[in-house]
């Protein structure tokens, strides 16, 4: 029996040292995309080098994780410092991968000598095994990978590539329905062997059926046709003289800094620096009212048996009232001309116009899709193939996620006169959705806020050890950490809901 033991140990952990070893390599890569990325280089050639003295990186220093180790921190040529930023992330990838199937997938698991059950924390679509389930892992894969790069590169530059969210979104998009298409012609009847509960979905993600997948198509031909008709100018870009405004609006500045440098200096040092307690007061202005909100809404929703849907939409009513909060907290501290440069053009609510106006194909079609889909042909959706279910499933949760921060862009915008949101933040969410479904990227949505006002506690005892007064993020890496929260603490939400809705809420 101890053999046996011994043997499933020992093959448990092959599996453990090669999803380490593969996020480790996959750091390494996300390494390359936080430094190239923002610059425009290409990422695959030319090969590594060290950025002060141009010398190529061989195998050993290339090696992750210990090549950094190796030279201690410093290039073996000029002796330059390396940053230990190399380290950390591939160190941290290589945890984050090697948990994650530790904690689904590793029979018997290193998180069980830890106490922790195993079987709550895992999908019940990974009760098949990763034999039969590894698609779905490898959309995971790529969707956590993306999203540490987002957050690297998001939080240095305040910018997202839009290339790391279209190639998650296109992973899953093509996985998702070759899975689904396998999955219906081999023996699995399903990938939930052992729920005991009601399922209403069929899929690892959430799917729907009959006239919301009409509309979910049809949507997503709306998309298709929004993009032909911007490709070809038909529909106008919207920020397309952004460029040109911003070199005026610096050209204009350089004028200014000749004849008052002191003055310009001062507002430069008053939009770069903001005071922990400023940071707080922010964040709490557009937490607080989400907070207060979600309270009044759940209580009032429960005296008239809907608690889960006043909540809902009591945070919804409260988030709005924040971000006007949010603003007017903004304009009081440091004033319009503090504001960086993106935030100062000046013509933001007139753009919106050209974005509503890509979007309208979007909204016609689904309502089109609809409404064929239920009065023409009701049955030609109502028990479609899995892998249609799928697909529609994961083009929902594109659509859903990038549409529900695209209405706050807007809205906002109008509201402040000034981008509310950023698109790369609408991809993002976009991509999150079209991965792991429409809920995850709601979730995150709501979750993302609590994660600000966090990282700003955080700050107050992180700026001393750092020594520097400011640690504010962009809102990306909130949303990137609320989604990886979404998919990896998915029965805390299921436990909340139910407490919120009183019936159970499985979520896929």
């Amino acid at each position: 029996m101890n053999q046996i033991h011994t043997l499933q140990w020992m093959a448990a952990s092959v599996g453990l040292f090669f999803f380490v070893a593969f996020g480790a390599i996959v750091g390494s890569f996300i390494n390359v995309l936080v430094y190239r990325l923002p610059r425009g280089l290409n990422i695959v050639t030319p090969p590594s080098a060290c950025p002060n003295c141009n010398t190529k990186l061989g195998w050993r220093e290339n090696f992750p994780i210990f090549g950094w180790l190796l030279l201690r921190g410093r290039c073996r040529t000029c002796k330059a410092k390396i940053s230990c930023e190399y380290f950390i992330v591939e160190t941290f990838v290589a945890l984050l991968f090697g948990g994650v199937f530790a904690m689904w997938f590793m029979d018997p698991s290193v998180w069980t000598l830890l106490g922790v059950d195993t079987n709550y924390w895992t999908p019940e679509w990974a009760a098949r095994g990763l034999r039969i389930t590894w698609p779905m892992m490898t959309i995971v894969i790529v969707l956590l990978g993306s999203l540490v790069a987002i957050t690297l590169i998001d939080a240095k530059t305040f910018t997202i590539p839009l290339a790391l969210p279209w190639f998650a979104a296109g992973v899953a998009l093509i996985i998702h329905p070759l899975f689904a298409l396998w999955v219906s012609h081999s023996r699995l009847p399903t990938l939930y062997p052992n729920s005991s509960q009601l399922w209403i979905w069929r899929w690892t993600i959430p799917t729907v059926t009959g006239p919301a997948l009409g509309a979910t198509l049809g949507g997503t031909l709306g998309l298709v046709l929004s993009m032909i008709l911007l490709h070809f100018k038909i529909i106008p870009q919207s920020f397309a003289d952004y460029m040109q405004w911003e070199a005026s609006a610096t050209k204009e500045r350089s004028i200014a800094e000749a004849r008052d440098p002191q003055a310009v200096a001062a507002l430069d040092a008053q939009a770069d620096t903001m005071s922990l307690g400023e940071m707080l007061a922010r964040t709490i202005a557009l937490t607080g009212p989400a907070i207060t909100g979600l309270a009044i809404g759940m209580t009032i929703g429960g005296s008239r048996g809907s608690a889960g849907l006043g909540a809902a939409l009591g945070m919804g009513i409260g988030l709005v009232i924040g971000f006007l909060l949010r603003n007017l907290v903004m304009r009081s501290h440091t004033g319009d001309s503090a504001d960086p440069i993106w935030v100062q053009y000046p013509h933001a609510r007139r753009e919106m116009a050209k974005e509503v106006l890509f979007l309208a194909p979007i909204a016609l079609l689904g309502a089109l899709g609809w409404l064929i889909t239920t009065n023409t042909m009701p049955f030609l959706l109502t028990a479609p193939p899995l892998w249609l279910e799928a697909l529609g499933g994961s083009l929902l949760g594109l659509l859903v996620g990038g549409g529900l921060v695209w209405a706050i862009r807007i809205l906002g915008t109008y509201a402040f006169g000034k981008e509310a949101m950023g698109l790369g933040d609408v991809h993002l969410m976009a991509a999150i959705g079209a991965c792991i479904g429409w809920i995850d990227p709601v979730l995150a949505f709501f979750i993302a806020p609590f994660m600000g006002l966090a990282w700003v506690i955080a700050s107050l005892f992180l700026a001393p050890v750092f020594k520097r007064e400011g640690t504010a993020l962009p809102f990306g890496p909130h949303l990137a950490l609320a989604s990886a929260l979404a998919l990896l603490a998915k029965p805390i939400f299921e436990m909340a809901l139910t407490q919120l809705i009183q019936k159970p809420i499985p979520l896929p």
